[in-house]
């Protein structure tokens, strides 16, 4: 069974989501 990695915030705007992002994307196949 696949692990899936989910990011949520509770604030709109950037709350430094996209730098999370950016240290996950290298071990995943997809990102969305």
């Amino acid at each position: 069974m696949p692990n899936n990695i989910v990011v949520i915030g509770t604030q709109w705007g950037d709350e430094g989501k996209g730098k999370i992002v950016d240290l996950l994307t290298p071990h995943c196949s997809v990102v969305a």
